[in-house]
């Protein structure tokens, strides 16, 4: 345990937002040894998980950033987050001297630049930390967190966040943090949306899908998206995790970032359209890989696979690639001399 570690596992820790990154959180920090005393949600039934503890839940943000030395965030939308900062007892009035707030929401990165700056105004001091990976690698400690802000900062909370993360990338001054995660998403919509139409393809051409699914995730064209999202299609799930209203936000984010620097986004911007019209067709809490479902409406043909019915993966950090491990399923396991093989 280093003098680092040790003292930060002292520190007092709120969380504001008790949705899936703010619950994972709670129990990642908890487990790793760190110290939250203070939440704080607008649905009070998110409490109901927690009653075992002994956990303070104050009134508003600034009560409870009043209590507590380091503040964490997870809100769904850019305007929640401006909710939570903003006002009389918003969370900004709580951010005096040495405090930190770390945001792990998804949010617009001007308007989190914007907010840096009247933080450090009042002597508190904040990060950008939005997290990739899915939802069930959250719960397991195994995603990659990405930070903005000042380097100091980042520096003296790196050991929190080695311990209750897989993958801590430091990317530079405020705002950078947000543009890989957003661009991060969007990309994940253009794999989605190719790898539908290729598992009908294949499908209707008589290819098994099981077969389809080792062939393309051991060749050229795998990705994440395809390892992990492949299955939830073949489950008909399409990742309840995630609802396609959250990645909709996301992608309005990138062409923002796109339209203020004069980029044309022709795939991402088809992507964009097409998940627009899923969640117009199945609604804002549709899961958010779903856009391949309208593929199989039009053609008549589902793409489900029995022997995924019971599937989950876990993601392991290898050489800082998110290297996906299937749970579930009958697969050929690679053993730990296999790849020392390769070590050079």
């Amino acid at each position: 345990l280093s003098a680092d570690s040790a003292s930060l596992k002292n520190k007092k820790l709120g969380i504001i937002g008790l949705g899936n990154v703010g619950n994972a959180l709670i129990k990642n920090l908890e487990r790793t040894g760190y110290t939250v005393t203070s939440i704080l949600d607008i649905n009070k039934e998110t409490y109901s998980e927690f009653e075992d503890r002994a956990f303070s839940t104050p009134d508003n943000p600034k009560s409870l950033a009043e209590e507590v030395d380091i503040v964490f965030t997870g809100l769904p939308m850019p305007h929640h987050v401006k909710a939570v900062f903003e006002g009389e007892t918003g969370l900004l009035e709580g951010l005096s001297e040495g405090k930190i707030w770390i945001d792990h929401s998804t949010t617009d990165y001007e308007q989190t630049e914007e907010m840096s700056v009247l933080v450090e105004e009042r002597g508190g001091r904040m990060l950008e930390a939005p997290v990739t990976g899915g939802l069930e690698a959250l719960k397991k400690g195994q995603m990659t967190v990405f930070v903005a802000g000042d380097e100091g900062v980042a520096a003296e909370v790196r050991p929190m966040m080695d311990d209750i993360y897989s993958n801590v990338i430091y990317t530079g001054r405020m705002g950078t943090a947000l543009v890989p995660k957003v661009l991060s998403n969007m990309l994940t919509c253009v794999h989605n949306l190719a790898m539908g139409e290729a598992f009908m393809v294949a499908k209707k051409a008589g290819v098994d899908m099981r077969t389809m699914f080792d062939c393309i995730r051991a060749s050229a064209g795998n990705s994440f998206v395809f390892e992990t999202g492949g299955p939830m299609l073949m489950q008909g799930t399409y990742d309840p995790s995630f609802t396609i209203a959250l990645q909709c936000k996301d992608n309005r984010l990138g062409y923002q970032m796109a339209t203020k620097h004069k980029v044309p986004i022709e795939v991402l911007g088809h992507a964009m359209q097409a998940y627009n019209k899923a969640m117009y067709k199945y609604g804002d809490e549709a899961p958010c890989y779903i856009a391949p479902k309208m593929l199989e409406e039009a053609c008549h043909t589902d793409l489900r696979c029995e022997e995924f019915k019971d599937w989950e993966y876990s993601i392991q950090n290898v050489d800082g690639s998110s290297v996906i491990r299937h749970h579930g399923i009958d697969i050929k396991r690679t053993d730990r001399k296999e790849l020392s093989d390769f070590e050079v």
